[in-house]
């Protein structure tokens, strides 16, 4: 006959063994979970801004098996604090690195702000940004060209561009320049920029207003003495830049 003790070693051994499921449960959820910080880099959970939960990967249609995806791995994430849903789409790896298929993303407050399908895109692209400059030192140079953003998510900006300016020079002729540059605006609302053409290099450095249009001040060096067009001497520099994305490009002012 089954005893009253056998009943309690039951009881306890039962109660062990589901406290036991849970705090497992528990540790494999808080390892599951991935927290990064607002340029999207892996960090701890007191530091972070978004976080996803690991899910397994599952089969995708024929339409994506003919371009040599064989799976994917479904990649959400939410805000802390709200938990509410920032972007919601597919990886074709593990670590999110490479999306592809349809994206969405959404405000603190839930609604969708954009969307778009992803064709194997790495989640690190350059926003295409056109930009207008003009400088003068002893002559006038105005330009216009393209910029890259290489460091989209981050506070501080590198921009990368190409252009071509037009010169005033002597007797009233003008002269065309390729202008090549780069840029880093903070989030401090300064930045330096350096750059060249085929006949002077220039280095400047002032304000930002929020990656908008940049201000400043610097020296420009010809590459040869008495060359026409000859730009040389201290320099005044406005840059104004319109992107497609301004979101990314353009620094958010925070309200205190």
């Amino acid at each position: 006959m089954l005893t009253y003790s056998f009943f309690i070693r039951f009881k306890t051994v039962s109660l062990i063994l589901i406290l036991s499921f849970l705090n497992l449960s528990r540790i494999s959820a808080q390892n599951d979970t991935i927290f990064v910080d607002q340029n999207w880099k892996i960090t701890t959970k007191d530091k972070s801004v978004y976080y996803r939960i690991k899910q397994q990967n599952r089969p995708i249609g024929a339409c994506w098996l003919q371009r040599g995806v064989k799976q994917t791995y479904p990649l959400n994430y939410y805000y802390i604090g709200t938990n509410n849903l920032q972007f919601e789409g597919f990886s074709t790896d593990e670590n999110g690195t490479y999306l592809t298929g349809n994206a969405k993303w959404y405000n603190q407050n839930g609604t969708l702000t954009d969307s778009a399908f992803l064709s194997l895109k790495k989640t690190l692209d350059f926003p295409l940004i056109f930009d207008l400059n003009y400088s003068t030192a002893n002559k006038s140079l105005f330009s216009a060209g393209v910029e890259l953003c290489l460091n989209k998510d981050s506070y501080n900006k590198f921009f990368l561009g190409a252009g071509y300016g037009i010169t005033n020079s002597y007797n009233g002729n003008y002269f065309g320049l390729p202008d090549f540059h780069l840029s880093y605006n903070t989030q401090y609302l300064l930045f330096l920029k350096g750059g060249a053409s085929t006949k002077h290099a220039y280095i400047v450095s002032g304000l930002t207003l929020f990656n908008m249009m940049d201000l400043g001040f610097g020296y420009s060096k010809p590459f040869s003495d008495n060359k026409i067009p000859e730009i040389k001497g201290f320099t005044i520099n406005t840059t104004f830049r319109l992107t497609t994305k301004p979101k990314k490009i353009y620094t958010q002012m925070k309200m205190m």
